[in-house]
Formats: C-alpha cells, structure tokens, sequence
C-alpha cells in the first residue's frame, strides 16, 4: 500500500513540475513602461565650455573624456541631488558632470487646438456661438472667423455703394497646403429678390479706378444678428462705422485681418493724393490673389463683387479644397 502511495506521489511530482515556472510567469506584474529621459542642456555660468570626467567624484588630476559646449543638448541617465550628475553626451559619450553647468530643458508648450466647426455634406456655416464660429471688432470693423479642422477663414463685408467688398484672411492651422481661388467664392443675395452676385475681377475694376473700390459706407453684421444701436450722428469714415452691437462679440479667435485693414486704411488716406495710375497698383496690391497656403501661412486681402440695389440678406461661400466655408450677413436699411 505504502509504495503505491509513493508512486502516486511521484507521478503528481513530474506531472506538476512543469506547471510551476509557467504559473511563476504568469504571476509576475509586467515591467513598468521606461519613461521617456528629460533633455537637459548645458549651462555655461562664466565659462566657455564644461569638462564631463570619468569619475563622479571628479578627482584630481580631472579624468576627462570630453569637453562639452554651452547650449549642447544631453540627457540626464542618473541624478542622486550630489554634486555630479550621470549624462550622457549628444554624441553618446557617458560621464559625469556638475550639477551647477546643468539646466533642465522645459517641454515646448502646445497651443490648445481651436474647436472645428459643424460640417454637413462638405459645408461649414458659421452660426453665432457655435463651436469654431467667433466674432470680434476689429479696427472697428465687426469681423466673422469661422474654423474647421484647423482651416480659419475670417471675413468683413463693405457696402461702397458701387461694389461690394470682402476683406477676406485664411490661415492654415492644419498638415497641407491649401490652394485658394478668389474668383470661385460666391455671394449671393438670399433675400425676397434672390440672385447670384458675380465675382468682379480687380485688374478690370483698376482700369476704372474710383475711390469707390476702397471707401466703405456700410459694414455688414452676422446674417439673423439683432439690429445694432447707433445714434443719429454716428459718423461714417473710410473704413469704419460708428455703431454699438446689441450682441457681444466673441474673442477666442486670433485676429488674422487686421494686417490687411491697416493697409487698406492706408490707401484709403492717401487716395486723394495720388495719381489714377497709383491707385490703379494699390487696388491691384489689397487684391486677394490666387495662390496656395502653405502650413503654419496665411494670407489676406479684398474681393469684390457686383452689387445689387440695397442688398439686405447674403450669403457669402469661400470654398477652400473640398469644403466650403459659408457666411450668412446681413445690411441694416
């Protein structure tokens, strides 16, 4: 009975064994994740260049096995707050240095990305206090900036009582570059006399050069925008109408147009002072034109269209690659 017994024993011992390292396994947390070495550089306070020695006690004679410059890159291997610190070089060298001619590099901070816009079916329409919809004063012009997937397109519409004109920015916050085509934006008016109002070319409007092209006598609003407050005497200028919104605007946007308003300004002042033919140049120079937004780019500039008699409700489409950017606005009569 007793060696039975032991045989039984014996065979649970070999089947099992094999069990034990796999169940050991098995046990064992996985090694925790090696986190990524901060980049230090080094700090040269009243020298030229800082000796990296073999030791960490970096006794004397100096055991040296390289000379580092002010500014170079290196990475920290091991810090126990003593008087040397264990680096390793940006040429993969390892030795020690002193602690005093080493200045953490601080991570590079990211701007928080900008909200994107709704799309539907390829278009974007700004709505006001919608995500990626903004709206702000600028120069005292009210300004719409409408943003998808990085793209921000900022516009203002003028009223010249000849044309009408878009001061249009785009800035491209995204990976690729953007091809834009002035002449395939549209305007339309969308009220009770509906129609399409065409692209006017601006080397044909510099033939027949009026200060009209430039001066401003009405500024449009956010297309369904409450009526805004102004007083009998609110004085019209150049490029500025004096009026308190009954809504307030947005400032989340960085303001991509000013720029371009100042130089428009500009012209503005100067028209009575200059010959047809330079003025001609100048309307040509604010011209948005045809070109392509590198990454990281922006571009700005004025695009002018027919205008129809006392245009009201319009919509203003800015299609950029494969999706259109649309502008609901609106002229107070």
């Amino acid at each position: 009975m007793s060696k039975s017994i032991a045989a039984i024993f014996a065979f649970l011992t070999l089947t099992t064994t094999p069990l034990i390292p796999a169940l050991h396994a098995q046990s064992t947390p996985p090694a925790p994740a090696a986190s990524t070495a901060a980049t230090w550089k080094i700090n040269c306070p009243g020298v030229r260049n800082v000796p990296m020695t073999a030791d960490a006690q970096q006794s004397l004679p100096l055991q040296v096995i390289a000379i580092l410059k002010c500014g170079e890159e290196v990475t920290v291997l091991a810090n126990d707050e003593g008087y040397t610190v264990r680096i390793k070089s940006s040429d993969g060298t390892v030795g020690y240095v002193a602690a005093m001619y080493l200045k953490k590099v601080p991570a590079p901070s990211r701007a928080p990305k900008p909200p994107s816009a709704n799309i539907e079916n390829g278009v974007a329409r700004w709505h006001q206090g919608a995500p990626g919809c903004d709206d702000f004063i600028s120069n005292g012009i009210l300004v719409e900036s409408l943003t998808v997937d990085g793209v921000t397109v900022q516009v203002s519409l003028h009223d010249t009582g000849w044309k009408l004109r878009a001061n249009v920015a785009i800035a491209n916050g995204g990976t690729q570059p953007l091809h834009i085509e002035p002449s395939h934006f549209i305007l339309d008016d969308i009220g009770v006399r509906g129609k399409p109002l065409f692209y006017e070319d601006p080397a044909q409007l510099a033939k027949s050069v009026t200060h009209q092209v430039l001066w401003t006598e009405a500024i449009a609003e956010p297309g369904g925008a409450p009526a805004p407050v102004s007083s009998p005497a609110a004085a019209i200028s150049a490029t500025t109408v004096g009026y308190k919104s009954s809504f307030t605007p947005s400032a989340s946007a960085p303001n991509y147009i000013l720029q371009h308003q100042y130089a428009e300004e500009s012209a503005v002042r100067q028209q009575g002072k200059q010959t047809l033919n330079k003025t001609a140049h100048q309307i040509l120079a604010l011209a948005l034109k045809t070109t392509t937004i590198d990454p990281n780019d922006k571009v700005a500039g004025a695009v002018w269209f027919e205008r129809d008699k006392n245009p009201q409700q319009l919509m203003l489409r800015i299609p950029i690659e494969n999706q259109t950017f649309e502008f609901p606005l609106s002229f107070k009569q």
